[in-house]
């Protein structure tokens, strides 16, 4: 199924998606493109020209193309600064259309409710791109893990690390009134999507101490959870160290231990003296091909629920941190 695609925000992710979804066998048919920067328009146009297609329509306006074009596309790739991904969100689904979001889904539980009521209303489905939802390779254990295989779940360790703060030096991802935060609220929001999309157990609680080395965004933190079943989690954020970006989520079971990197680049199993190493990956065009299976509807495996949920964690955690890692109870649930 090949489906008209609209493009807000043609940064460099977006970019790298293109790549890929141009050359598929279904590839989609991209109509129309906006973005404030006239270099990244360029790129994203190159590329779909040098696929052999026809170059896209481009818009100043992300309002201007959705009242253009909601009638000749099907849905919209939103990738833009955070503050944004929920006035564009709603828009989109005002206007009839599926969307496909970049991570976080939404700054606030506030406004991730309002993104679940646009939805609703709307008729149409929100997918949020996080490369662990999507992950055929973290998929499979959590198939595995629910089915039991490895025994009763004991606790859950996770980490993320990145030289965050050198990486995006004068970037949006570092200005909070368009990011929406830091470090952890940007890559970290992988790990916390982790832990849900293997164990598929809710947070039930929430401990944080977040630390900005003197900048105005979280740089590093540690926060201790809960999940449903009085799982403990901990888990461990720095975004100012050595050059890269690596993770991993260690998952305690009775009979067996498992670590994942919460990107779906690798697992690995040990079970009593033996060990099992799985490569991985995001498979070639699995955030579009998953996309396209739930607007024909298949399960959703990054649904607008799991992002609100995640959007509460997110507003919990700051609250904790700053009073004095106080635990605090979540009201949503996966």
């Amino acid at each position: 199924m090949s489906i008209r695609l609209g493009i807000i925000g043609c940064g460099l992710k977006a970019a790298s998606y293109a790549r890929t979804w141009t050359g598929s066998a279904d590839a989609p048919q991209i109509v129309a493109l906006t973005d404030t920067s006239a270099s990244s328009i360029k790129r994203y146009s190159d590329i779909v020209v040098q696929s052999g297609a026809d170059a896209p329509k481009v818009y100043e306006t992300a309002e201007a193309l959705l009242a253009a074009e909601k009638d000749n596309i099907d849905a919209v790739y939103i990738s833009t600064p955070h503050i944004y991904h929920q006035t564009y969100a709603k828009a989109a689904l005002a206007a009839g259309l599926h969307v496909l979001l970049e991570k976080p889904m939404a700054l606030t539980a506030d406004e991730a409710r309002e993104i679940l009521t646009a939805r609703d209303a709307s008729g149409r489905t929100v997918v949020v791109a996080y490369q662990s939802s999507l992950s055929p390779l973290i998929d499979s254990y959590r198939q595995r893990i629910a089915a039991g295989e490895f025994g009763e779940l004991l606790s859950v360790s996770g980490e993320v690390w990145e030289h965050w703060q050198e990486r995006y030096v004068g970037n949006w991802k570092q200005v909070p009134e368009l990011s929406g935060g830091g470090f952890i609220c940007d890559t970290g929001s992988h790990l916390f999507n982790a832990v849900l999309q293997a164990t598929s157990r809710s947070y039930t609680q929430v401990a944080a101490n977040l630390g900005n080395r003197g900048k105005n965004y979280e740089l590093v933190g540690g926060v201790l959870a809960r999940l449903d079943g009085d799982i403990p989690v901990t888990l461990s954020f720095c975004g100012d160290t050595t050059q890269g970006c690596e993770s991993a989520l260690t998952l305690y079971f009775e009979n067996a231990i498992v670590k994942i990197d919460i990107w779906g680049k690798w697992a690995e199993l040990r079970q009593g003296n033996q060990t099992i190493r799985n490569a991985g990956g995001e498979a070639d065009g699995a955030v579009l091909d998953s996309f396209i299976k739930v607007i024909g509807g298949a399960p959703n495996p990054s649904s607008a629920e799991q992002s609100l949920h995640l959007a509460e964690l997110w507003d919990l955690a700051k609250q904790s941190s700053e009073q004095n890692s106080a635990a605090l109870a979540l009201t949503s649930s996966i």
